[in-house]
């Protein structure tokens, strides 16, 4: 148990390593949890681990930006550390994915598993799944995997706020580098023009949702039913502001490991700039709608018709 622990904590990179498991997870034959950094205190990555009867234990990993990392371990391996290993995965006997594992330790190899890929869902889905390396050849029947996975993606939600130990002595992380001024000016341009187009789009947008949504702006609907409803007839607007939007979060933060993060806060963001125009137009309407009602003030009566006040 304990092996398995180091090498989830392991999981991500070596040298640096973290603190963990913090609260729990148990899926079937899986169990992990929430891990930190040890020089930073700040979360790390949800895992979990599965040991099988060949001494082998599966591993994966999550993190905070939806980066996908499976793994396996055995004590008794040697591996040359830093390396990299070709590595054959066949799913149920019939699906054939070769793929090169990254080294982290002696005993712990490790493969990528973007979102979206063929791997990814051939994990999800499978039933069995043999591991072959040169002349090993290792099975694992994959228990639980489809509600294992939403699991670690629920754990990344609720861990975000996660703080462990500090380790004094902790390696440093790679420092990311800093972009130069040139680089910062291009980026600058680049933002200012992506902001110009989506300007445009987005008043192309909103003239077609003020068409289409006009007949029930002065409904008892709540103003998102009505701007998802005129959304579905402007779906080609809609598509592009969101388009517009992604490259500009991109341009803003650099394109991530996963796009559906980018995309589920783009469409998030046009869906707020459609329900804000649906309130405004609906209280224009509604106060030029009293505007027109209000009776004008009588005028005064003619003085001569007064009258006449006495004391």
């Amino acid at each position: 148990m304990r092996a398995a622990i180091v090498a989830l904590s392991c999981l991500l990179s070596l040298p640096a390593a973290a603190a963990g498991p913090f609260g729990k997870i148990v899926v079937g034959n899986w169990s992990g949890g929430t891990f930190t950094n040890d020089q930073s205190g700040a979360f790390s990555h949800c895992a979990v681990s599965a040991r099988y009867k060949s001494g082998v234990t599966m591993l994966t990993s999550v993190t905070a930006q939806f980066s996908w990392l499976l793994g396996f371990s055995k004590p008794d391996w040697k591996l040359r550390t830093g390396e990299t290993l070709k590595l054959r995965l066949v799913f149920d006997r019939s699906s054939t994915i070769d793929v090169t594992a990254n080294i982290k330790s002696p005993t712990l190899v490790t493969i990528a598993m973007p979102a979206q890929s063929t791997l990814i869902n051939a994990f999800r889905q499978g039933r069995y799944l043999e591991l072959v390396a040169n002349d090993a050849r290792y099975t694992f029947a994959l228990t639980s995997t489809g509600e294992m996975l939403p699991a670690l993606v629920e754990c990344v939600k609720q861990s975000a706020n996660v703080r462990g130990p500090v380790t004094p002595g902790a390696p440093a992380q790679a420092q990311t580098p800093q972009p130069t001024e040139q680089e910062r000016a291009a980026r600058a341009e680049k933002k200012a023009l992506l902001e110009k187009t989506r300007d445009l789009i987005r008043n192309k947008m909103l003239a077609c949702i003020g068409r289409e949504g006009a007949p029930m702006l002065l409904t008892d609907e709540k103003a998102e039913v009505v701007a998802k409803a005129a959304m579905l007839f402007c779906k080609s607007d809609v598509d592009a502001l969101t388009n517009a939007t992604i490259e500009i979060i991109e341009t803003e933060d650099g394109r991530p490991a996963n796009r559906n993060v980018v995309r589920d806060a783009a469409e998030r963001r046009v869906q707020e700039v459609v329900t804000a125009h649906v309130i405004r137009t609906r209280g224009e309407m509604i106060g030029k709608g009293q505007r027109q009602t209000t009776p004008s003030p009588s005028r005064p009566a003619d003085p001569g018709s007064r009258p006449s006040q006495s004391l």
